[in-house]
C-alpha cells in the first residue's frame, strides 16, 4: 500500500494524497505530499472501515484533482513511532479537513429507499412515522413498483437498517472522526447524504416515539414487540429501533458541529458497544476529543506496549483520581447478555471490551447518566489505597445485607395471560404487601411506590406526591392488563411511568435488605450479598464477600451499583466515617 520509501514526517506534518488526472494521458495518478497542519491546503478526510478501502478508492476516480487524507495510506503503518505520533494528531487532522467523507458502501441500491425516507422525514419532522396516525410519511419505489410504503413496511425498514447496520456505525475510530469534523457527508455508492439530514431525521423519530408514535414500540398483531422493534430479517439482529439507536450517541455528543459532552467517562460509555480490532483503542480512540475527566495523551499516553488489562485498570484509577468520584464503578456490568472478553481484570475495573446489545446499552447509559443527581456518600471523597496491583484498600459503610430478591422489569415481552401481573406481584410480595392495592393510605404502600422511582429526581411528578401515586396506579392497571393499547386520556402519564420502570429495573433485581429497605441492584445479586456506601460514591454498591482475606481484612468483589430507598442523598453518612470499616476490593 506504501511506496518503497516515504518521506519522514516532522512535528505537526501529515501526508496528503493528491489525485491528479491528466486529460492527455487519461491515467489518474495518486501522489503523496507532505504538508504542515499549521497551514494545510484544502483536503477531505476519509472516514471508513479499513476492510472497505479497496472498494472506496475507485469512487474518487474523476476528471478533476481531489486531495484526500486516508489514514491507512498517509500514515506509515510499519513505523510504530510515526503511527503513535499521527494517532495523537487525529483530532487536529479531522478538525482541519474541509469535510469528512464517511464511506458506508460502494453500492447505493440497498439504501435508496431508506435515504429517500430519511430525506423526507428531515424536511417534514412534524409528520408521524406511525402508519396508524394521520398524516404519516410514506415513500415510493418505482424500481420495485411499490408505492406508499410506510415505516412499518419490511422493505423500507430493511433499507433503513442497511444504512445504520453498515460497519461504519459499529467502529470506535469513526466516532471522533465524526465529532471533530466541520461537516460530514455519508456516501453509499453514488448517493450522498449530509449528516445534518440524518441527525434531523433521527431526532424526529426519537421525539415522535416518546410521544404520539409511542405505541409503535408496543406489542400488537401477535408480535411480542411493536413494528419498530420487530426483527423482520433473521440474518440480522437489528430492528428499526436498535439500528437507529446507533446514531443517538453521536447526536448526544454533537450539536450544530460543536462537541459537547460532560466528561471522558460519558464518552467511552456512550460508544461502548462499538468495535475495534485492538481493545486498547476503546481508550486511545478518543484521544483527539480533549474531554474533561481525562486527557488521554497527557494522563494515559498512547502506548501500544501497555496491555489491555493494565490500560483499563489505569483508566479506572486515573478517573477516580481526576474526578474525585467513584462514578467509574457504575460502569462495572455483570448482567446476563454481557460477554466479558478481557481476562484478569479486578472486579472494580470495567471491561470496556465486553459485548452487549443496543437496547441494553441504551438503558445502561441512561441509568449511569441519571445517578449524577445522587449523593449517597454526601461530601466524602474517595480514599482508595493500592496494596497490590489489583487489590484496593478502602473504608466503607455497610448499610444492609440482601434478604430477598425478585426479577426486574421483563426484558422480553411475553404473551402471558396476566400481562405483567406476575412481575408486580413478586415485587409486592417482597415488600410485604397484598396483591391488591388498598384504598386507604398505607406507609408500606407509599414506601414501595417511592422505591420504584429508583431515586431519579428528573421526573414529571414529585416523589411521594398524590400525582406520583396516581401515575403509578394508572401504569399498574395498564401493565397487568393483557391489552397493550393505552387509554387516550392518560396515555402520556403511563408512557412516562413505564419509561421510568425500564430505567430503574430492567436487567436489575428488586431487593429487600435485612433492615427492611427496598431498592434495585445488579442482576446477579443474591441473598447474602451486602450493600456498602463508599466515600466518593454517588450511589451504594453491592459487594460479595470472598473467602480470601488480606491482612486479616474482609475482602469483597464488586457486583455493581444499587439504589436503596432512603440512602441516596447522604442520609446514612450524616455522622461522618465513625461507623466505616476497613475492606479490600479484588
Amino acid at each position: 500500500m506504501h511506496p518503497p520509501q516515504m518521506t519522514a514526517l516532522q512535528d505537526g506534518e501529515i501526508r496528503i494524497l493528491v489525485h491528479e488526472y491528466s486529460a492527455l494521458e487519461r491515467i489518474p495518478r495518486l501522489v503523496f505530499r507532505v504538508v504542515s497542519l499549521d497551514n494545510p491546503p484544502p483536503f477531505v478526510a476519509l472516514s471508513y472501515v479499513w476492510g472497505d478501502l479497496a472498494d472506496t478508492l475507485p469512487l474518487r476516480a474523476s476528471n478533476y484533482p481531489q486531495t484526500l487524507w486516508i489514514d491507512a495510506l498517509c500514515i506509515n503503518q510499519d513505523d510504530f513511532e510515526e503511527r503513535a505520533s499521527q494517532v495523537a494528531m487525529m483530532g487536529d487532522i479531522y478538525s482541519c479537513a474541509e469535510y469528512v467523507l464517511a464511506f458506508l458502501s460502494s453500492e447505493s441500491g440497498p439504501f435508496d429507499l431508506g435515504l429517500d425516507f430519511m430525506e423526507k422525514t428531515a424536511k417534514n419532522p412534524e409528520i408521524h412515522f406511525d402508519p396508524s396516525l394521520s398524516p404519516h410519511l410514506t415513500v415510493d419505489s418505482s424500481y420495485r413498483a411499490l408505492f406508499g410504503l410506510s415505516a412499518s413496511h419490511p422493505i423500507l425498514q430493511s433499507s433503513i437498517i442497511e444504512f445504520f447496520g453498515t460497519p461504519w456505525f459499529t467502529r470506535v475510530w469513526t466516532v471522533q472522526e465524526f465529532l471533530l469534523a466541520k461537516k460530514v457527508m455519508f456516501r453509499c455508492g453514488k448517493r450522498l447524504i449530509d449528516a445534518e439530514v440524518v441527525t434531523k431525521c433521527c431526532r424526529s423519530w426519537i421525539d415522535h416515539s416518546k410521544t404520539c408514535c409511542w405505541s409503535a414500540d408496543q406489542p400488537r398483531h401477535g408480535h411480542s414487540h411493536g413494528f419498530i422493534d420487530t426483527i423482520w430479517d433473521i440474518r440480522s439482529n437489528l430492528t428499526l429501533y436498535t439500528a437507529t439507536l446507533r446514531m443517538k450517541p453521536l447526536m448526544d455528543m454533537s450539536h450544530r458541529g460543536r462537541l459537547h459532552c460532560t466528561d471522558f467517562l460519558t464518552a467511552i460509555s456512550l460508544f461502548r458497544i462499538r468495535q475495534c480490532s485492538d481493545p486498547r483503542d476503546r481508550i486511545y480512540g478518543f484521544s483527539g476529543l480533549y474531554l474533561p475527566g481525562i486527557d488521554v495523551k497527557r494522563d494515559l499516553q498512547v502506548d501500544y506496549k501497555v496491555s489491555t488489562a493494565l490500560l483499563f485498570r489505569n483508566t479506572a484509577t486515573t478517573l477516580v483520581e481526576k474526578t474525585q468520584t467513584l462514578d467509574v464503578l457504575s460502569h462495572v456490568l455483570h448482567e446476563s447478555g454481557i460477554e466479558k472478553r478481557v481476562a484478569e481484570l479486578p472486579s472494580w475495573v470495567p471491561d470496556w471490551d465486553a459485548t452487549m446489545d443496543d437496547r441494553h446499552h441504551l438503558l445502561y447509559t441512561d441509568r449511569a447518566d441519571r445517578i449524577s443527581h445522587c449523593r449517597a456518600s454526601g461530601d466524602l471523597k474517595p480514599n482508595l489505597a493500592f496494596r497490590a496491583p489489583d487489590n484496593v484498600f478502602i473504608r466503607g459503610l455497610r448499610i444492609g445485607r440482601i434478604k430477598a430478591i425478585a426479577p426486574g422489569y421483563p426484558s422480553i415481552y411475553t404473551d402471558s395471560a396476566d400481562g405483567g401481573k406476575e412481575t408486580v406481584d413478586s415485587w409486592r410480595q417482597l415488600a410485604g404487601l397484598p396483591e391488591a392495592l388498598s384504598s386507604e393510605e398505607d406507609v408500606k404502600e407509599t414506601t414501595f411506590q417511592n422505591a420504584l422511582s429508583g431515586g431519579f429526581t428528573d421526573l414529571p411528578w414529585e416523589i411521594g406526591s398524590a400525582a406520583y401515586s396516581k401515575a403509578y396506579k394508572l401504569w399498574l392497571e395498564w401493565f397487568i392488563s393483557t391489552k397493550p393499547s393505552l387509554p387516550v386520556e392518560c396515555k402520556e402519564i403511563i408512557q412516562e411511568f413505564d419509561d421510568l420502570m425500564h430505567q430503574t429495573s430492567m436487567y436489575r433485581r428488586f431487593i429487600l435488605t435485612d433492615n427492611g429497605e427496598l431498592g434495585f441492584g445488579p442482576e446477579i445479586t443474591e441473598v447474602g450479598d451486602v450493600i456498602i456506601i463508599l466515600p466518593g460514591g454517588k450511589v451504594p454498591y453491592v459487594l460479595r464477600q470472598v473467602e480470601v482475606s488480606f491482612y486479616g481484612t474482609t475482602t469483597y468483589r464488586l457486583l455493581g451499583d444499587a439504589y436503596i430507598n432512603g440512602a441516596m442523598a447522604g442520609e446514612k453518612v450524616c455522622s461522618g466515617m465513625s461507623d466505616f470499616e476497613d475492606m479490600f476490593l479484588v
